[in-house]
Order: structure tokens, then C-alpha cells, then sequence
């Protein structure tokens, strides 16, 4: 139920049952009379993955920033995922990280983080909201279009249709699309008059292949997770293994560049084995899959600037996805989302202070723009060094790569720097604390290797 002693609007219409949209939806309960999510798929089970969420059947990282946004919209979820399984792991100590040829020194920092599968974590979101009273699911239903005032100023609703149905408006006093990557805003936008939003776009044509393990090559090894990132440009290829709920293993083999992932078991294996370390082969020759090889592909990091509009019809607010698509090995997607949703809140409630919403598409996305700087920085810092990788280049990218490569050697013995860098990968601190002198004079001043 609402926090607040009114309302914004009567309805408030949420497109896109993914994480962005709950994590949406969840805010939109304190300001508005109903919510509605419109979802295409049906309604999913515990443990399926939707068919609109491909990227479903491989591995999902809930970072810290995530979980305690997680923690505030739904007291109590945390503890109420590990009692069903998910798996509490400590970052520093139980992660066998190597990163341009170097092992990360492991030691108890107290960053903790919970691990489980993506349609776990979207189930248990799922069942938290239906519980809240002035939520409800539209399942197997998708928007057809947009619709806006007489002068063309403000989106008051949707046009949806479901499967052998004739097509029904329904109104709304604020829309946000959560549809992801698959999102038809540009074109709604384009078809109502409206210019589209400029793209920014950086091609990386990244695969993942992955596939749950029920038990591991042995049981005796000393890491909880296990990531083994490429090292270009010598090296394309890398994997991670990472336990989720039911004492299961999430195994994921990745790509830059290469344009056949493994599909079979036989494949799977091989691959693993051509990778710089072989600590992934080595977890699973001998383990136990209990899943096919899925196979999913990013060909590229995609950003659009609905920010920078300056005709753009208010009541219409993209987020997610939809909005911005990262790099998915970085696993920051997730929480971005959480933290568009924070962004969210903040402005739903600076609207209700003034008991109007006008403008808060403008500021919304104004918000989002300033979350995405930075991960979006962190991911092309990385897949820059790949020479396949093509696009725009972000303003002083050679030193930064420079300069980020002798922070990530740093970490091999340094805790307090691989510390740093941990808050700064979790979407916990700005990458600028990385520049303390105390952490400039550790990373200029390391013995050569």
C-alpha cells in the first residue's frame, strides 16, 4: 500500500514484466491508485525463463548496490531467497578471479552478495508484489501503440491486444516501457511525431553459452565462484561457474569475436579447455550437467539519449533495456535497474511535493542518463581492448585503459586497492576513487611483474 497521504494519477501502466518493470512497478504502488503490468508472456513459474528474456538461461549477478535497493522496496526477501535456496557468498574471499593473467588476492572484506538464477529472483520479486494490493498482472498481452492528448504534449495511455482479441485502450496517467532490448518506443515515438532519441551504439559481438551442473568435477577446490575473463587482445575466450539455489552450478563460456560458440556437450568441453586458465575444464570434465547448452548473443552495447530530446511527450519514461543495454559480463543490468528505480522514486516524489507531473519524463531520464555514465564507462574501458570491438570511444579511453589494467595487476596483492575497486564494480562508489593518492601511489608504484 501507499506510503503517501495521495495520489498522482489514478493509473500508472508498466510495460515489460522484467526486472526493470517489477523493480518500477514497486515504486509506482506509492503514487499512484493502480498499477498495471503488461506482460506478452505468460504467467512463468519458479524456475522457467521466460521466453521474452532469452538471456534468462545464463548467469545473472545481483551486485550489492542491487540488493540493498532489493532489500528496501521488499523488507525481508533477502533472507526469504536464501531460505529457498539462493547462496550467500563473500566477494573477496570466495571468488577465484583472474583478470589480465593475474589471480585477485582473496580475502574477507565483508561484502557479501546473494546468488541465484534469474527467473528465481524475478519469481520471488514477482510473488512479493502481488501482495501488495494495488498491483495487478496483465499476462500474454503486448502494447500495440501509444496513445497521446489533442495537442500532442502527454501520453494518457496504451493500446493493448491480447493473442485473437480485438485491440482495447486503456488509460494511464504515466507509462513505462520495461520491454528491454526488444522495446518499439523509438518507433511509437516516430509514429506519433516525434523525433527518435540519438543512438549511441559500440559493437562487440559477444556471445554466452551456458548450462546448470548439478555437481562439479571434484569437490575439492578452494573458491566459491570462479571467473575467468578474457585477456585481449592476446586472448578472446572466457567462462565463469557461480552456485545458484538447489546446490546447482551455473557454468557460462563467453566470446568476443569468435563466431561459433560451443552447442554441444563435446563443444562445451573443448572450449573450456581452450581458455588461457584452465581452472573452468578442470571444474566441469569430470561434473554433471543437468541442462542443454543455451546460446545467447549481444552483439552490442546500445545507449539511447531520450534525455537529450527536446520535443518528447510527457508520461512516457523508458528504463531498463530499453534505455540503455550494457554489457551483460560486467552484470551490472540488474542493479542499474534498481537504481533507475531509486532515480524514480526521487522524482515521483519531488512531482507529488508540486501535486503535478509535469515534466517528469524530462528529469526521469535527465536522472537515468547520470546512473548509466558509469557503468557504461567501466564496460567500454574493457571491451575496447579487443580489436574487433567498433564504435564511439569514450574521451581519454587509452589512458584509462592504461591506467585501470595497472589497478586490476594491483589487486593481485593489494587489498586495499582491490577493495576500491570491488565498491566501485558493485555500483557502490564512483570510479574517481580510484584516483585517492593513497591508491595512485599503489598502482604507479607496484613492482613490476
Amino acid at each position: 500500500m501507499s506510503s503517501t497521504n495521495s495520489f498522482l494519477g489514478k493509473q500508472a501502466l508498466v510495460i515489460g514484466g522484467s526486472i526493470a518493470g517489477l523493480f518500477a512497478a514497486r515504486i509506482l504502488s506509492d503514487f499512484f491508485e493502480e498499477v498495471l503490468i503488461i506482460e506478452k508472456d505468460q504467467k512463468r513459474e519458479k524456475h522457467l525463463t521466460r521466453t521474452g528474456v532469452p538471456q534468462g538461461s545464463h548467469g545473472h549477478a545481483l551486485l550489492k548496490s542491487g540488493e540493498e535497493i532489493l532489500t528496501e522496496l521488499f523488507p525481508g526477501i533477502v533472507d526469504e531467497l536464501i531460505a529457498d535456496g539462493s547462496v550467500k557468498s563473500d566477494f573477496t574471499s570466495e571468488l577465484a578471479w583472474n583478470h589480465h593473467g593475474s589471480w585477485k588476492v582473496k580475502y574477507h572484506a565483508g561484502i557479501s552478495i546473494i546468488q541465484q538464477s534469474r527467473p528465481f529472483l524475478e519469481w520471488h520479486i514477482q510473488r512479493r508484489l502481488e501482495m501488495i494490493p494495488n498491483i495487478s498482472f496483465l499476462y500474454g498481452a503486448k502494447a500495440k501503440r501509444m496513445l497521446i492528448n489533442s495537442d500532442s504534449t502527454s501520453i494518457i495511455g496504451v493500446e493493448i491486444q491480447k493473442d485473437g482479441e480485438a485491440a482495447v485502450p486503456l488509460n494511464a496517467n504515466l507509462v513505462v516501457d520495461a520491454t528491454g532490448a526488444g522495446s518499439n518506443s523509438t518507433n511509437w515515438l516516430r509514429q506519433l511525431g516525434f523525433d527518435a532519441p540519438q543512438k549511441t551504439e559500440v559493437k562487440v559481438n559477444l556471445f554466452y553459452a551456458s548450462r546448470i551442473y548439478s555437481s562439479l568435477s571434484s569437490k575439492n577446490k578452494d573458491w566459491g565462484n570462479l571467473l575467468v575473463y578474457p585477456n585481449p587482445p592476446r586472448q578472446n575466450r572466457g567462462g565463469s561457474i557461480s552456485p545458484i539455489e538447489n546446490q546447482r552450478w551455473m557454468v557460462t563460456l563467453l566470446g568476443y569475436g569468435v563466431e561459433s560458440p560451443p552447442s554441444t556437450l563435446e563443444e562445451f568441453i573443448n572450449y573450456a579447455k581452450s581458455l588461457e586458465q584452465p581452472d573452468v575444464y578442470e571444474a566441469i570434465k569430470n561434473g554433471t550437467p543437468e541442462t542443454d547448452v543455451s546460446v545467447y548473443r549481444f552483439p552490442a552495447l546500445r545507449r539511447f539519449h531520450y534525455e537529450k530530446l527536446q520535443r518528447f511527450p510527457n508520461g512516457l519514461i523508458v528504463s531498463g533495456d530499453a534505455y540503455c543495454r550494457i554489457d551483460p559480463v560486467f552484470g551490472q543490468g540488474m542493479s542499474i535497474a534498481a537504481l533507475e528505480a531509486i532515480a524514480l522514486k526521487k522524482e515521483l516524489q519531488k512531482s507529488l511535493n508540486k501535486n503535478k507531473l509535469s515534466q517528469i519524463s524530462k528529469n526521469t531520464h535527465r536522472s537515468f542518463s547520470k546512473i548509466i555514465d558509469v557503468p557504461w564507462l567501466i564496460a567500454l574501458t574493457e571491451d575496447f581492448r579487443f580489436t574487433h570491438t567498433d564504435g564511439a570511444k569514450p574521451f581519454g579511453l587509452p589512458l584509462l585503459k592504461w591506467y585501470v589494467k595497472r589497478v586490476i595487476l594491483a589487486c593481485e596483492s593489494n587489498q586495499k586497492v582491490y577493495g576500491k575497486l570491488i565498491n566501485v564494480l558493485q555500483l557502490k562508489a564512483h570510479p574517481i576513487s580510484l584516483f585517492s593518492s593513497s591508491t595512485l601511489k599503489a598502482v604507479l608504484f607496484q613492482a613490476k611483474r
